[in-house]
């Protein structure tokens, strides 16, 4: 069945039903249950899109958000990234990225000041978090126009910048999201970017008059696109780029969102490039220091129908439960966001409509995305925050929102059922969703959101799901990169088998836990636990506790 007769037939089936079924054709009780705790949290932040009438691109694109724990005490705080003054943009007050400590108790302080992370004068998009010194506390990449900022972490609270010392100069590109990842399985963490376009304010035109005297912003189309690149960690604190010696360098790109994970499943991790309205890229590591570009043979440089879309943000994960990692796309409204079944062999198949996701998406614009279980029972649901480019959108298409509500896919066992509806005040708000993280803040075996909002506040949305057991494991590499990204983990609990990877990069401009989460629904016992590091070493726990945080460090040798 083509695209289009696979969009009917799932629109018919819904009309005639009136209500979302699960494959077994009941309704499946909800347990889900999420709570806006910004304001009692102590998280005040709001980001500053820099809008001006001339309608620099920049200004619709931002802002991430991340996950971290900066001072390792266990509790995850919270980042987000702020934009900057333009030409057009002159503010009494400068943006400032924030950082919030957690106080773990459910509040947070800001300590952005004392701890070095304003970023003063970058106009900043993403924050990718990666220890890649191995001295136990995160650093963070910063991504910006024009410009990006690594700064390290000095593990007494405080962060340097020490972007031109690690030779990490971006100078003349804007890039967008980015992510940690041992390519070279050399024991640290090597730096892969995403690049957008061939931006400045001189190149800034005029678009528009769709609607007579109503200016827009432009199509990505109007400008040059960029290659992705990528830094290799020299182990001294320096890097260097091997964007073309690598074989990454595709100058065709347009890439705003990247997903760093082993997708063929051979020890070495691989990259999905989301690209705005041309192919997205799957570079496959080959496990020698080189990448081979392959994303139109495996299925996912197109949709089904063979047109380029509007790729945003993008996650990876074992949604059917088949142990191979699956891709979602988030894309602009009238596109539908993709998801591409990993069947093996590096082959995709556009599975939206198969699995239950259909039209849901259709008349909104995804940006963050993520796969976790949040209500877990044992199965991945899917999580997308929407918010148009367009401002003024609704002259254009009046179905169509610039604020929009996110959307929660739940997984009833490889079908999902949009229970968004269904989840209270905290999705029904509208919002210009860009950023999204996920992590468990607060400790209590749940994944919850961070949002950042273009032009809008940043939100915490606590997850109070109650009911189902879990398992939240954190691992430690010593010959592996201590973040043990890269690191894929087994599960066997109740005759089943779970399979997730430590992933160093996805969502859109955000970085989320690094923690990984099993539900475990309701079996009380978890049998087994694989890991295996990027080092090549394979370690084994029996019967681990469950319903708790656990930490495991990796093994000298293979047993």
């Amino acid at each position: 069945m083509t695209g289009s007769a696979k969009k009917w037939a799932w629109m018919f089936a819904l009309l005639l039903t009136g209500r979302l079924v699960t494959s077994k054709g009941q309704t499946k009780a909800l347990s889900l249950s999420f709570e806006n705790v910004t304001a009692q949290s102590g998280i005040h932040f709001r980001h500053e899109n820099a809008a001006s009438g001339e309608k620099y691109l920049i200004e619709t694109m931002g802002g991430g958000c991340a996950w971290l724990d900066y001072d390792g005490d266990g509790w995850l705080d919270a980042f987000f990234v702020n934009s900057s003054p333009t030409p057009k943009f002159r503010p009494l007050r400068i943006p400032r990225n924030a950082l919030f400590r957690n106080n773990r108790d459910g509040t947070f302080t800001e300590v952005t000041a004392k701890a070095g992370l304003e970023g003063d004068g970058l106009f900043a998009f993403g924050a990718a978090v990666g220890d890649y010194d191995n001295d136990s506390y995160p650093d963070v990449f910063v991504s910006g126009y024009a410009r990006s900022v690594l700064y390290h972490n000095n593990r007494d609270g405080t962060f340097s910048d020490v972007t031109d010392k690690a030779g990490l100069r971006h100078q003349g590109f804007w890039a967008s999201s980015a992510g940690w990842f041992d390519y070279d399985r050399d024991g640290d963490l090597d730096l892969f970017v995403a690049n957008y376009l061939e931006w400045s304010y001189e190149k800034n035109i005029y678009c528009g008059d769709r609607v007579p005297g109503h200016r827009a912003y432009c199509s990505p189309k109007h400008f040059a696109p960029v290659s992705p690149t990528l830094y290799r960690n020299n182990g001294d604190g320096t890097f260097e780029d091997v964007t073309r010696s690598a074989n990454v360098y595709l100058p065709e790109g347009k890439a705003l969102g990247v997903a760093l994970a082993d997708l063929d499943l051979d020890g070495n991790v691989d990259a999905f490039v989301a690209n705005d309205g041309v192919r997205n890229f799957l570079y496959f590591n080959d496990g020698h220091g080189k990448f081979h570009e392959r994303g139109l043979e495996s299925g996912v440089a197109y949709s089904e129908d063979g047109v380029a879309e509007a790729g945003m943000g993008v996650d990876v994960g074992d949604y059917d439960g088949d142990g191979l990692p699956d891709i979602y796309v988030t894309h602009l409204d009238h596109e539908y966001d993709r998801l591409y079944r990993n069947t093996g062999n590096r082959n995709f198949v556009d599975a939206t409509y198969d699995s239950g996701l259909g039209n849901s998406t259709y008349f909104f614009s995804g940006f963050g995305t993520r796969f976790s279980d949040f209500d877990r029972d044992g199965f991945l649901d899917l999580i997308v925050v929407n918010g148009h480019v367009l401002d003024n959108i609704q002259l254009l298409h009046p179905e169509v929102g610039y604020a929009e509500r996110p959307l929660l896919f739940r997984n009833t066992g490889g079908k999902f059922v949009n229970v968004s509806s269904r989840l209270g005040e905290a999705f029904q708000e509208e919002r210009v969703g860009r950023g999204l993280a996920v992590g468990d803040y607060d400790n209590d075996g749940d994944p919850d959101l961070l949002i950042s909002n273009n032009g809008g506040p940043g939100e915490l949305i606590r997850n109070n799901t109650s009911g189902n057991h879990w398992l939240e494991i954190k691992l430690i590499g010593k010959k592996s990169n201590r973040d043990a990204i890269g690191a894929r983990i087994t599960l066997w609990a109740g005759g089943r088998k779970r399979v997730d990877q430590v992933r160093g990069g996805s969502s859109y401009l955000s970085s989320s836990d690094l923690r990984v989460f099993f539900g475990l629904g309701r079996t009380a016992k978890a049998e087994r636990i694989e890991m295996r590091w990027p080092s090549g070493t394979v370690q084994f726990i029996e019967n681990p506790p469950v319903d708790s945080i656990i930490t495991i460090e990796e093994a000298k040798s293979t047993p």
